[in-house]
């Protein structure tokens, strides 16, 4: 349904676009550009570290068992000590995940269902 909707917000302006007579760009907000390939004619993965924010990242959930936490930030699986883009996972606890970039700390908040 995501997928739809940006597709069709696509083309809605696009055609607002050509209709006033201006070119059309595409602005990535900050993300990885759809239309860029994810690997190099080489078979190699390509590396997009887009300089984001805090407040772009989503912390869509936790896990927790005897072992350790992993958090899911925007849709990836990190652990302690990983990177999400700039930021480094400094912990992760029950209920939030604390970051760390040029000696700045960010804490992401779990959204409570209500």
């Amino acid at each position: 349904m995501r997928i739809l909707f940006g597709v069709l917000a696509g083309i809605m302006a696009c055609a607002t676009a050509m209709a006033d007579g201006l070119p059309f760009m595409y602005d990535p907000h900050g993300a990885r550009d759809p239309f860029q390939p994810l690997v190099t004619a080489g078979g190699a993965m390509v590396a997009y570290t887009a300089d984001f924010t805090v407040s772009e990242m989503a912390l869509e959930g936790i896990i927790s068992d005897g072992s350790g936490c992993i958090a899911i930030i925007n849709g990836a699986i990190v652990e302690q000590g990983k990177m999400v883009g700039p930021y480094k996972v400094e912990r992760i606890e029950t209920d939030r995940v604390v970051l760390q970039k040029d000696g700045v700390t960010s804490v992401l908040q779990l959204k409570k269902e209500e």
